[in-house]
């Protein structure tokens, strides 16, 4: 099992929001606040939220696995893409808990 770190998916947050705009359009885009969003994507001290997370998997049919990984994961893939935006979070909670009893340091497992 990949481990999960904030730092990895922080980047890899930056590479998928790469080009897609500011902070504060981009978390209109998302439907989140931008304090969040920033958060996440922090390069020095990263606090990915599952309501970011959730977003961007949505937003850009991400597969969660990948996401919160690294590593590509077809059938998640296909659930997240067929998901509904509130069912998402429960998704990313299930990779967390399958990599681990907790989750990684600082990142935010809430809806």
């Amino acid at each position: 099992m990949a481990p999960i770190e904030n730092v990895q998916i922080a980047a890899r947050l930056r590479g998928l929001l790469a080009n897609q705009g500011d902070f504060s359009s981009l978390a209109v885009r998302l439907h989140v606040h931008e304090t969040s969003l920033r958060m996440s994507v922090d390069e020095l001290s990263p606090y990915p939220t599952v309501e970011v997370i959730a977003a961007v998997i949505k937003e850009f049919a991400v597969d969660p696995h990948w996401l919160m990984t690294g590593d590509y994961d077809s059938a998640l893939h296909r659930v997240a893409i067929e998901a509904h935006t509130a069912e998402i979070p429960a998704v990313v909670r299930d990779i967390v808990l399958r990599n681990g009893s907790t989750p990684p340091h600082n990142l935010r497992i809430r809806s």
